[in-house]
């Protein structure tokens, strides 16, 4: 009975908001001229976080980030994988797909705390595309010896 109150999906799903921290800078007019995944290029981006968000790059260090950002011009109607119809969106990367929230993650070129800037290598995001958040990744996180919960 507990399994089916925890997994049962809610009667009633709040709308969700979700403001962008800023933008992201990339040679690539849109994501299909961009590589299919980032790191394995070398192409440069710029990360500039609005001014309201310069402080959370406070004590950032890293050689590595994650960019969490919106794919605001892709299809969000797709379902399947247009090269392989056999395939869903879910199965996927593509950034068509119904919420088109994508994770890339790139080399830290260098970083501007005071311009609240990151220049990046191995970016795949589409130029002027809207940043939602910025992560260490999984394995940095994992070796901290500090709490990340507030």
């Amino acid at each position: 009975m507990i399994a089916a109150t925890l997994f049962s999906p809610p009667r009633h799903r709040p709308g969700m908001e979700c403001d962008p921290i800023g933008t992201v800078y990339t040679p690539y007019e849109t994501t299909s001229e961009a590589p299919r995944q980032g790191f394995h290029e070398d192409a440069e981006g710029v990360v500039e976080l609005d001014p309201a968000y310069h402080d959370g790059l406070t004590g950032f260090d890293g050689d590595r980030v994650v960019v969490v950002w919106w794919a605001d011009r892709a299809d969000r109607s797709v379902l399947t994988l247009d090269r392989n119809p056999a395939r869903g969106v879910f199965t996927s990367r593509s950034p068509a797909r119904p919420n088109p929230v994508c994770v890339t993650e790139c080399r830290v070129l260098s970083v501007d705390h005071e311009a609240g800037r990151l220049r990046l290598g191995g970016v795949d995001m589409a130029d002027g595309s809207p940043v939602i958040d910025l992560k260490v990744p999984v394995d940095v996180q994992r070796g901290s010896d500090e709490s990340d919960s507030t």
